[in-house]
Parts: structure tokens; C-alpha cells; sequence
């Protein structure tokens, strides 16, 4: 079987010649080692290492129109004396002007690490004006835009799985509002609440539709933010887990197309209800960080969804090549046995990994992880 091959027969459930090994090889990574950032270098590097492109900066969108006087724009970036550079980004309405601030920079030996230090969703009413951006934004959405796909699909041919990101209505509100800022809006104002995330959904499906129309198999929808936030179940269940099922309602009448999570974070509690909306992968199963281990997410659900994840990251930048190849072996024991496995990393593959580590990651699998 080619990369891509095995990939699509482990995430529909079924044993590939050989476990695939997808590390979650992202801009940071690709940056340390090649000194570029998007996704063609996200994919050489895997061609690097021998593994198999899973996750890297590829996405889809839809081509539409705001009137005049809503919008969403970037302004010029800053760079200060300390090496941080500071861009604004502005939510314009007619009314307001909303404006949150991220930084980068703040780290010299992992240059592109960020952190946004202003939301510009600041109360009840920037959330009301935002509203009405998005309603505008739905009703201005056009055909799908997938180009950056298709031009993924030629360059990997059948060397890795050029899959795409999708964002959830929990993500989109929350990036610009800030995740503990978001979870206090849901208990404080959770009408004005239910009517952005109404609308949220819907482009959130439109973005769906798109994935649908573009030349590759598999896609995934990020809801870490919901995961890592400590909703608690219950909460998930209200305000997170529609976004899942109104997303795999839709793949679903797609037997060609794959829908999996990207989640972080104790997931525990929230397996079963995430297995029950149908999804095809879950990851990351974080080993430091997270509640459920491997092997005890295997014997639970391994039957109904394929499972992604809970290789250390800090093994890869801290341990030896011998610890990479036993943390491998681990993982290669715990997730592999029956198929519907695919090895990867507990998170980001961090910028200061070593990249032997990462070559006996795949070196390992593909010695021992044959079926």
C-alpha cells in the first residue's frame, strides 16, 4: 500500500499493510528544520523522515462578499526593540471597530509561537454587531474555494494524505472572544448565545460542503477548544457536540469522504458521545494531559472508530533515539492490534525535536507494525 493508502484504510477501520505514522508535523517544526512555514514545507519535511502528511496548515473556504463597511482586515505589524511583533486585527461594522492584538516573537529559539493578548469581542454588545456580521457573511457565501487543496492533492500523490481543516461554530466564536471569556458568556447571556452559534453552524456547514466538493478523502474538525476548556459533559453536549453532528450529517451522505477530531484535554467522559455522532478518527489522546490512555480507549471503542494519537511529544525533543523507539513500541502495543490505528504524536511535534527521534519513530513502525 502507498502512505495514502494505508492512511484511508486505517481511519475507515480496517488493517493496512503496515500502521500508518502521521507525527503532527505543523509551521514550527517545518520552520526549525527548513525555514519555511507552509504547508508544502510541513510535507517535505515528512517526506524527510518517512512518514506520512497528516494535519498540516491546508484548509478550505467558500468565495463570497460583505457590503461596504463590514469586514474583517489586519493592519500593519509592529516589531519592537525585544524582537516581538504585535499585529492588530480590526471586526469593522458600521458601528463599532473591534479590535484584538496577537504577538509573536516572544520565544527567540521558537520564533512563530503566538499568543493573542486582545479579543476584540469585548461584551454583549460587540457580540450583537457580530451577529449581524455573520448573518451578513452566510447570506454572502459563494462556491466553494478549494484550490489549495487540489494544488495538495498533485504534489503528494500518494505520499501523504492532504487533509483538511475544518472549524467548528465552539472555535470560530471562541477565537475571538477567548475561550474562559466564552465559557462565562454561555452562562451569562445563553440566548444571544444560541443565536451565534445558529449562525456560526450554518457557515460551519457551508465549510463542510466545501471539504465535500474538494479532491481529497479526508477531513478534520478542530475542537480542541472545546475539549481542553473543562466544559464538563454536559455543558459539551450543548454547545460543542451539535457542531460535530451537524458536520458528520452532512460526510455521512458521502461514502468516499472520512470526518475525524482533533481534540485536547481529559476526553474521557466525552468519548462516548463523540464515538455515538459517528466520527471516523479521534486524536490526540495527550499522555501528559489527558484522562483515557490508548489502551483503554482500544478496548472501549477501538471497534467503532479509528484512533489517532498519544505518542509523547516530549520524548521526541528530550529523550533519546532508544527512548523514541520504545515510546513507539508502546504505542505500537497499545493502539495497533486489530487495525483502525494510525501513530500519531499526543500534540504538536514540538520546534526543538531531534530529528533522529522522529526517523525511529517511523524506523520502529516500520519494522514492527506490519499486520
Amino acid at each position: 500500500m502507498t502512505k495514502k493508502q494505508a492512511f484511508i484504510a486505517a481511519v475507515r477501520g480496517e488493517e493496512p499493510d503496515v500502521v500508518p505514522v502521521a507525527p503532527l508535523i505543523h509551521c514550527r517544526y517545518a520552520n526549525e528544520v527548513l525555514g519555511r512555514s507552509d504547508w508544502r514545507a510541513v510535507f517535505e519535511v515528512h517526506q524527510l523522515i518517512g512518514s506520512c502528511h497528516h494535519r498540516g496548515p491546508i484548509g478550505v473556504g467558500c468565495h463570497g462578499t460583505l457590503p461596504e463597511g463590514w469586514g474583517r482586515e489586519t493592519v500593519a505589524s509592529h516589531t519592537g526593540p525585544d524582537g516581538r511583533t504585535e499585529t492588530a486585527w480590526i471586526i469593522r461594522t458600521p458601528d463599532r471597530v473591534m479590535t484584538g492584538r496577537d504577538v509573536v516573537g516572544m520565544i527567540p529559539h521558537d520564533p512563530l509561537v503566538g499568543k493573542t493578548v486582545e479579543y476584540p469581542i469585548k461584551g454583549v454588545e460587540d457580540w450583537r454587531a457580530y451577529l449581524k456580521l455573520l448573518e451578513l457573511q452566510l447570506a454572502g457565501m459563494g462556491e466553494p474555494a478549494t484550490g489549495m487543496v487540489a494544488e495538495a492533492v498533485e504534489v503528494m500523490g500518494e505520499d501523504g494524505m492532504p487533509s483538511v481543516s475544518l472549524g467548528p461554530a465552539y472555535t470560530h466564536l471562541g477565537s475571538v472572544r477567548g475561550m474562559q471569556e466564552l465559557v462565562v458568556d454561555l452562562i451569562d447571556y445563553p440566548d444571544l448565545m444560541r443565536e451565534l452559534f445558529a449562525v456560526a453552524r450554518e457557515i460551519e456547514k457551508r465549510h463542510v460542503e466545501a471539504f465535500i466538493a474538494a479532491p481529497t478523502e479526508v477531513a478534520w474538525l478542530d475542537i480542541c477548544w472545546a475539549t481542553g476548556s473543562d466544559l464538563g459533559p454536559e455543558r459539551f453536549e450543548e454547545w460543542a457536540l451539535p457542531d460535530v453532528v451537524a458536520a458528520m450529517e452532512i460526510v455521512k451522505q458521502h461514502p468516499d469522504k472520512c470526518m475525524g477530531l482533533y481534540t485536547l484535554g481529559r476526553i474521557g467522559k466525552l468519548c462516548p458521545m463523540l464515538v455515538d455522532a459517528g466520527v471516523h478518527f479521534i486524536e490526540t489522546f495527550e499522555p501528559n494531559q489527558g484522562d483515557i490512555t490508548l489502551a483503554e480507549a482500544k478496548r472501549l471503542y477501538g471497534k467503532r472508530t479509528c484512533l489517532m494519537g498519544n505518542f509523547d511529544c516530549l520524548v521526541l525533543a528530550y529523550g533519546t533515539v532508544d527512548d523514541a523507539r520504545e515510546e513507539a513500541r508502546r504505542c505500537l502495543r497499545e493502539g495497533m492490534e486489530g487495525g483502525g490505528y494510525v501513530m500519531v504524536t499526543g500534540d504538536e511535534v514540538p520546534a526543538d525535536t531531534k530529528l533522529d527521534n522522529l526517523k525511529a519513530m517511523v524506523e520502529v513502525v516500520q519494522e514492527e507494525g506490519r499486520y
